[in-house]
């Protein structure tokens, strides 16, 4: 069983998320578009473009509170002005509740990691002045779950602060910023649709939102996929994130067909083995192959659409293959012929992954060089993965060669000696009971595996395995909480979400 939301953040300009390969961060909510404003509203791909007011008074309180991207920055100076000349007019109550709040909530370290959190809080919040959650709060991703307590006090703040009148001061920013993106967006959009051919009515509900945030830190894109719907929050940029949009547009198109033709890919999941041995690959790719195989598609997707010169293209498949990206290579040579005939990608899908020849592919791959995974230390040269990460990796290949024992001894290890809080580890436990028959010892491990998880995966999969262990125990109704549960962030991952999708429809372990 894979060890399984998606939450993305990118601050490089012109590239995808770096995260799609070495790391993953991730709702029927539809944010209506403002009145007057240009938007894509109209498109056949259910793609919006707006401004957040949720997450405007998010940042706003955060200026409030002192905190916030500084004055310095050259993107998005005069929107800051604009709110530190407002704030400076006004007295708030609750401006020092605000300032402990984000004080004791800052995230150090990777790029976007502190806004991302207050990201997936404003996209699960209704509009003001009530700011209610969207879905249950038992229900909330573990980031926006750290920071309900945020909620009350930013009604205070937008009471005391007036943030309508703020908010309607911002209103020719906003459109501005929209009527820059929107024709670059609509073109976007219209060209990605007409190289996969999508039939018009193929979204069944789903929407993409691109939200603009004109007082995010500069330059940072952050992805998320909650329920059905797609969203990605983009900060001030010197130039549109076109690339990002495009790359989150393309998972919105291809992301259905990985969970409608899970039959046909798991025929090609021995290439799991082969992926699982990149060091840069994420744990999201080498646990849920059809994950894995749709960003292979995806990438290859983009080179063909960008028609790359022949060598600069031949570079960015070996560069990806090295990656993890094992099926780049063949989904690039395979479009060649996709782009000779006539079909939708949506009927064209099912042939592509049944053409993928198992013997071929491992031939190629055994010429293939993993890059090894390098992160930066503060001073001095790179370091290699840790005692604790080269652990839990071992352990995690042991579980999918069914060696629970060795997998239950390393993952012990971890938590006695390097991480009594590790969420891999824990979740691992859990996954090794639950495979050797131990259910009450499993359920024990995925309670605790919640209450320590940060990974949406990890919190994903863990509630579907608490789910099932509800079914087999005959607690149905506990059964579709948990799936419920995981319903909200199991979208981006094909795997997870057919595991919801049965799970919904009967009880687990009974026929069809």
């Amino acid at each position: 069983m894979p060890a399984a939301g998606r939450a993305r953040v990118s601050s490089g300009a012109g590239q995808p998320p770096q995260s799609f390969v070495r790391r993953w961060l991730a709702s029927a909510i539809l944010i209506g578009c403002l009145a007057g404003r240009p938007v894509l509203a109209q498109q056949p791909g259910n793609v919006n473009l707006d401004a957040n007011e949720q997450l405007f008074a998010v940042l706003v309180a955060a200026m409030a509170a002192g905190t916030g991207p500084g004055s310095a920055s050259e993107v998005g100076v005069e929107a800051r002005k604009e709110v530190r000349s407002f704030l400076s007019r006004h007295k708030f109550a609750v401006a020092a509740d605000l300032k402990k709040f984000f004080a004791e909530h800052h995230v150090e370290g990777e790029t976007g990691s502190d806004l991302g959190q207050y990201v997936s809080l404003s996209l699960l919040l209704g509009p003001p002045p009530e700011f209610r959650f969207t879905v249950p709060k038992t229900d909330l991703p573990p980031d926006a779950r750290d920071l309900a307590g945020l909620v009350p006090l930013l009604k205070d703040f937008s009471e005391q602060a007036d943030l309508t009148d703020l908010w309607a001061q911002f209103q020719p920013r906003h459109e501005a910023e929209i009527a820059r993106y929107s024709p670059l967006v609509r073109h976007s959009i219209e060209r990605s649709d007409a190289y996969l051919r999508f039939p018009s009515g193929a979204y069944l509900g789903r929407t993409y939102t691109i939200y603009l945030s004109l007082l995010g830190p500069p330059e940072q894109v952050h992805a998320r996929i909650y329920g059905l719907n797609y969203y990605l929050v983009v900060t001030p940029s010197k130039e549109p994130k076109l690339t990002e949009i495009r790359h989150q547009y393309l998972h919105f198109l291809l992301d259905p067909l990985a969970v409608k033709f899970a039959p046909e890919i798991k025929q090609k999941s021995e290439l799991r083995t082969v992926a699982r041995q990149a060091p840069q690959l994420g744990a999201d790719f080498k646990e849920d192959f059809p994950l894995l195989l749709t960003e292979c598609l995806i990438r290859a997707v983009e080179l063909r659409m960008d028609k790359r010169p022949a060598a600069e293209a031949e570079k960015s498949l070996r560069e990806m293959t090295s990656s993890g990206l094992i099926l780049a290579p063949y989904f690039y040579s395979a479009l060649a012929d996709y782009e000779k005939q006539e079909s939708s990608m949506s009927l064209a899908y099912k042939s592509l992954v049944l053409r993928i020849d198992l013997a071929q592919e491992k031939a190629r791959l055994t010429e293939v060089k993993f890059a090894p995974v390098e992160v930066a230390a503060p001073a001095g040269p790179p370091l290699a993965l840790s005692e604790e990460e080269r652990l839990l990796d071992q352990a995690d290949n042991l579980i999918s060669e069914g060696k629970y024992a060795e997998a239950r001894a390393a993952f012990k290890s971890v938590l006695d000696t390097l991480n009594a809080k590790s969420e891999r580890a824990l979740f691992g436990l859990a996954v090794v009971a639950s495979n050797t028959r131990k259910p009450d010892l499993a359920e024990e491990y995925f309670q605790k595996t919640l209450e320590a998880a940060r990974d949406l995966r990890i919190v994903t999969w863990s509630h579907i395995y608490l789910a099932r262990i509800s079914d087999l125990k005959g607690k149905r109704t506990d059964a579709i909480a948990h799936y419920r549960a995981a319903s909200l962030t199991a979208t981006a991952y094909p795997e997870a979400m057919r595991a919801v999708q049965n799970g919904m429809r009967r009880p687990f372990g009974t026929n069809e």
